[in-house]
């Protein structure tokens, strides 16, 4: 499925907690200047040790999910450039996402009495529940010693998050939540592509020639005959060793095209279309699981939701910020000397910084899909920090 929804940027921080602090890796960085403020933003003060512990728990969040695919340097990866064509690396932009969540955080607090949200007792209880397990953790030991942090200090951001997400919700209480199933339908097929184009020596894609093409649709041609001989679509595609066989698609979506959509929505349920196909990915073999998959389709109905409730809180917070971001500059605002002590990689990993990566679609032996959300949510971090 093409699109992919996303949810809030609020970071609650009791979530990130759960992801294994023990996971991110040391960087040897240390501060004696933790209590001075790093920014001011909506007439609130952001020090450097709550920002310290704040970025590496976010730190630890993407360490846990990142590492395996792209190894200990992915911090060092390129992942586009700030205002001024500067390089930045994944370090670069989570520091920076960072900030821009810790200023969104200071915001919704701000609205909290306006919108009449407030913690109970049973969230402060939780919150000093919280704090005390990050403290005790020996990563969280570890944190606290690099900034000159204290368990207060962990519960604070905790609360302020907390509230952070009360205000949120109540922002998008009135979001319209009815979808129906015509505008969420999400059809499932089952298909093998034989692709019709190929790489070049540079690496680049191009077309394959009518020649080469011909043989690949004799390929296909040999496979569905199989299929209609008893052979599973499934077993057929393994032995093209063809993987990605599942594809699920809301209308106007699917990777393979119009007139593949268009050809499903005239066949049966279960049913294996009856000739090879040629779509914009190449010749395809399909089977219709189900026009309309009923759970894919409420996955797609919560995501639309989710979508629409992202689009009110966007609003209705530029709203709010509009006048404070006329005058906000990064590099002006943060104090970059406190800033450039926040070190997130570790000391092993410095090596790579030599031979910056980027982030590509493949990786390390990442798989394409996970390869793709990295790099993808770094550029996203990129961008949500200028």
């Amino acid at each position: 499925m093409k699109r992919r929804w996303r949810q809030f940027t609020i970071a609650v921080l009791c979530l990130i907690l759960t992801l294994a602090l023990g996971a991110c890796g040391s960087s040897g960085s240390k501060t004696k200047e933790g209590d001075k403020v790093l920014f001011s933003y909506d007439g609130k003060d952001a020090t450097l040790k709550e920002y310290w512990i704040y970025v590496k728990m976010l730190a630890a969040n993407y360490e846990q999910t990142y590492s395996s695919y792209f190894g200990e340097n992915f911090w060092t990866m390129s992942v586009g450039t700030d205002d001024d064509g500067n390089a930045m690396t994944f370090e670069d932009s989570i520091k920076q996402q960072a900030v821009s969540q810790m200023k969104q955080v200071i915001v919704l607090n701000n609205k909290a009495e306006e919108l009449k949200c407030s913690l109970s007792e049973e969230d402060k209880k939780n919150c000093e529940k919280y704090a005390k397990a990050f403290a005790e953790q020996d990563k969280g030991k570890e944190i606290l010693k690099e900034c000159g942090g204290k368990v207060e200090d962990v519960q604070k951001i905790y609360e302020v998050n907390a509230l952070a997400s009360k205000v949120q919700k109540e922002m998008v209480k009135d979001t319209d939540t009815n979808v129906s199933d015509k505008e969420a339908r999400t059809t499932k097929v089952s298909r093998i592509v034989f692709e019709t184009t190929k790489t070049d020596d540079q690496g680049q894609s191009q077309e394959m020639t009518k020649e080469e093409k011909a043989e690949v649709l004799k390929k296909a041609e040999a496979a569905l005959a199989k299929i209609n001989q008893g052979t599973t679509l499934e077993d057929a595609a393994k032995a093209e060793e063809y993987t990605n066989v599942t594809e699920t698609f809301k209308k106007g979506e699917s990777e393979e095209g119009k007139a593949f959509e268009k050809a499903v929505e005239e066949m049966k349920d279960g049913a294996l279309y009856p000739k090879v196909m040629e779509c914009d990915n190449g010749y395809v073999v399909f089977r219709l699981d189900a026009f309309t998959d009923k759970a894919a389709t409420e996955e797609t109905k919560k995501g639309i939701i989710a979508e629409r409730q992202q689009k009110v809180f966007q609003e209705t917070y530029d709203g709010w910020t509009k006048d404070l971001e006329k005058d906000w500059d990064f590099k002006k605002n943060v104090d970059q000397d406190l800033f450039a002590q926040v070190v997130l990689h570790s000391e092993e990993s410095t090596e790579a910084e030599s031979t910056t990566q980027t982030a590509p679609a493949d990786a390390a032996g990442a798989s394409s899909e996970a390869a793709t959300e990295a790099a993808t949510q770094a550029q996203e971090a990129t961008t949500a920090a200028k």
